[in-house]
């Protein structure tokens, strides 16, 4: 019941007729499942340990749409869930990945007010891979990060970049580009396509999606 749900993205009415039950045992059920899976999800220690000899990971956001919520309101963000940069009302979610493009840390699920490099602070990311000693390629949105994060160089007002510094953010964009992979392989699981709980409880959700997907990983490479 619970792949279905995560899978399909099935309401709990439709999962209930589907098995036989009541929408509120299905909902139980789902909720028992997700609890169930979401402490197996890698932490932050793992992945930083998973970037292995080559010392390297790749980091990026996304946002995982969901239906306006009102209630989240502030007098300073009167709508902390929009995301001016996809247009679009949805949860700021941080990943890292290997080189490959293989997922192996997501973060909280946070207003898509919030910016990638503020989210990826208080994700502790930024902190664990410079402790780490851990080189990561990010896109211009984590500019000013420092640490041991890589992001593209930064364009001089009123001026181009010249030809190292393009050579250097070609570079970069080819190093970064596996990093959409994982977020494909993410978003395959057809309940993230517009997510209908409070948006407090989406984090959990995405760490039992996270917790399938490094089970399923690590069957295929045994």
């Amino acid at each position: 019941m619970l792949l279905v749900f995560l899978a399909k993205g099935d309401t709990f009415a439709e999962l209930g007729a589907h098995f036989g039950i009541g929408t509120e045992t299905a909902r139980r059920y789902v909720g028992e499942g997700i609890a169930a899976l979401t402490p197996l999800a890698p932490t932050l220690t793992e992945a930083i340990d998973a970037s292995g000899e080559s010392r390297r990971l790749l980091l990026d956001g996304t946002l995982i749409p969901l239906w306006r919520c009102d209630a989240l309101a502030t007098e300073t963000n009167p709508d902390p869930l929009y995301n001016a940069k996809h247009r679009e009302h949805g949860m700021n979610v941080q990943a890292l990945t290997d080189t490959s493009g293989e997922l192996v840390f997501l973060g909280e699920a946070r207003v898509g007010s919030t910016h990638d490099l503020t989210a990826a602070r208080l994700d502790g990311i930024v902190a664990a891979a410079t402790d780490a000693d851990v080189e990561t390629s990010a896109d211009s949105g984590y500019q000013g990060a420092v640490g041991t994060i890589r992001t593209p160089v930064k364009r001089p007002k009123g001026k181009g970049h010249n030809g190292w510094e393009k050579l250097a953010n070609t570079a970069l964009a080819r190093l970064r580009a596996p990093v959409e992979r994982a977020f494909a392989a993410l978003k395959r699981w057809r309940v993230l396509d517009t997510v209908r709980i409070s948006p407090n409880r989406v984090t959990a959700p995405l760490q039992a999606i996270f917790a399938i997907h490094q089970k399923r990983s690590s069957l295929a490479r045994a």
